[in-house]
């Protein structure tokens, strides 16, 4: 089931704990301003008074966006500044670490500037510690990978540091899981710290991530890694669809065209061959956004995927066109998306809903959703969970839940 109900999508906003060249993920505002973090040195969660913290980071703007200005603070005071209009920009700086930074969390702020004076803000939290961490946190080898929804996982994980120990914890995506802290020892040097997890619904089909947490009474910190995919028990009545990338008419990378029945997106090149497998057409407007369209509406075949641009392919010329119908909602939390765990969850969603279908979402934000029904009468749920900056060769980033 792994392998055929779900597409990966990485996680934003993450600490650098991987190999160099590390992508920090997109940077994303309500306005359209988006850009890309590169880390082309790996940055580290802690460190000691004798290390040099390095930022070596290349920023790029999605789409036709122009960077003016990249600003690395620290207590609100600049550190360094990258200067230039154009699309990509470099950003390197050294800190170095002093005494008196001991025992803090060093937030360094990074301030990206385009050309219109819009800006968005990526934080780097990074631990001082006295010394390094000499602690072990060792999972054991009969640890699970891969759980089904309706299994708990339980293990004993063993913890030894050469100081005592202030506490172990767990978090679930950066969260805590409070129930897992423990800040009471009988062996304050050596712990066997019971880890337990009972999956939910809405951890189906997914990996979690989880981080074991130890510090030390001085304050170092130790950070180990554990991912679970969690496999949903029972076959389910539809299909999930994560981290699809659907492109705008200009997009050269990403398909426009998404078939509900499979999760593919075709391109323009040869779709009319393909037009019957269609049911969903993305396109970009100036004036309202990212839109996800029927392949029967006539202002998008006349406008947007035209015989004048794509010839034999242009919209008009398809020999099948599906009509789908969808509705907007702007009030529904991604929790909730998560949830909907059955089919018939899926056709509430669209037949509850008192939006008005028509054959366009109209403009579509991050978290906006766009439940639809399809021509053969199949009913979806499409999830924003990002897009790239305003541009008729961006894209959207969504989630899609489709009855089988």
């Amino acid at each position: 089931m792994k392998n055929t109900l779900t597409k990966w999508y990485v996680l934003i906003f993450v600490l650098a704990l991987g190999a160099c060249k590390k992508d920090e993920g997109e940077l994303q505002l309500p306005n359209g301003f988006a850009v890309n973090v590169e880390q082309n040195v790996d940055i580290p969660y802690a460190v000691t008074s004798k290390d040099e913290i390095v930022f070596d980071l290349t920023i790029s703007a999605k789409a036709e966006a122009k960077i003016q200005e990249a600003i690395l603070r620290l207590d609100e005071v600049d550190l360094e500044t990258a200067s230039a209009t154009a699309n990509a920009i470099d950003l390197k700086y050294t800190y170095t670490v002093t005494a008196a930074d001991v025992g803090r969390s060093l937030i360094f702020r990074l301030t990206i500037i385009d050309a219109e004076g819009k800006s968005v803000d990526k934080d780097f939290t990074i631990y001082v510690q006295s010394a390094p961490a000499d602690i072990q946190v060792s999972i054991p080898a009969e640890a699970p990978n891969e759980v089904k929804d309706n299994e708990e996982v339980a293990f004993t994980v063993s913890v030894t540091s050469e100081n005592e120990i202030r506490y172990i914890k767990t978090l679930l995506d950066q969260t805590e899981l409070t129930d897992l802290t423990k800040e009471t020892f009988d062996d304050p040097k050596e712990d066997n710290y019971d880890f337990a997890y009972q999956p939910t619904v809405a951890d189906a089909d997914k990996t979690l991530s989880f981080t074991i947490e130890v510090m030390d009474v001085l304050g170092n910190i130790h950070r180990q890694p554990y991912s679970l995919f969690v496999e949903r028990s029972v076959e389910a009545d539809f299909t999930a669809y994560y981290g699809v990338n659907m492109g705008a008419q200009f997009n050269t990378v990403h398909g426009h065209f998404f078939n509900t029945a499979t999760g593919e997106t075709y391109v323009a090149e040869g779709i009319a061959a393909k037009s019957a497998d269609v049911d969903l057409v993305v396109f970009y407007s100036s004036g309202t956004g990212y839109n996800v369209t029927s392949p029967t509406m006539a202002t998008v075949a006349s406008n947007i995927y035209t015989i004048a641009r794509f010839g034999d392919d242009g919209l008009e010329n398809w020999p099948v066109r599906n009509q789908t119908l969808l509705k907007k909602i702007t009030t529904f939390t991604r929790e909730e998306f998560d949830l909907l765990a059955s089919a018939a969850d899926i056709e509430a969603v669209y037949e509850e809903s008192s939006a008005t279908a028509s054959e366009s979402s109209g403009g579509l934000g991050n978290g906006h959703v766009a439940p639809f029904k399809t021509a053969d009468g199949k009913y979806g749920v499409l999830y924003v969970v990002n897009r790239s900056a305003n541009a008729n060769s961006g894209y959207l980033i969504v989630d899609i839940k489709m009855q089988k």
